[in-house]
């Protein structure tokens, strides 16, 4: 299986295993070596040992309809290296996020958890 990381084009027995017994949080997986989610027609793979930080993004959003207002919330998981956001995935399920999250923790203790940490 092939995979994008963020300096090119991944392929080896070793990723392809990591990705199949990843753990799963609707399209985010959370490996042993790093985290893979669907990126246009392929999937991307996030190291953590490119990964300087990971966070939760929350969104609200004011909807109008027919009959009123709602509040939706889309949660993003967002992916640091250098200081620069260059990736995310994003989540309607605030419980899965939190999860994937504290995945990547317990995977990586090396990479910084949350926005102001």
């Amino acid at each position: 299986m092939k995979f994008s990381g963020p300096e090119g084009k991944l392929e080896s027995p070793e990723l392809t295993a990591d990705y199949e017994s990843a753990e799963r949080f609707e399209k985010t997986r959370v490996g042993k070596l790093g985290v893979f989610f669907p990126s246009g027609f392929g999937t991307k793979f996030v190291p953590y040992s490119y990964m300087d930080r990971a966070f939760i993004r929350v969104h609200e959003v004011d909807g109008k309809l027919c009959c009123g207002k709602a509040t939706f919330y889309y949660y993003r998981l967002v992916f640091v290296h250098d200081g620069k956001e260059f990736a995310d995935v994003i989540s309607e399920n605030e419980k899965l996020t939190d999860a994937a999250l504290a995945a990547i923790a317990q995977n990586a203790p090396t990479v910084k958890i949350g926005y102001n940490t």
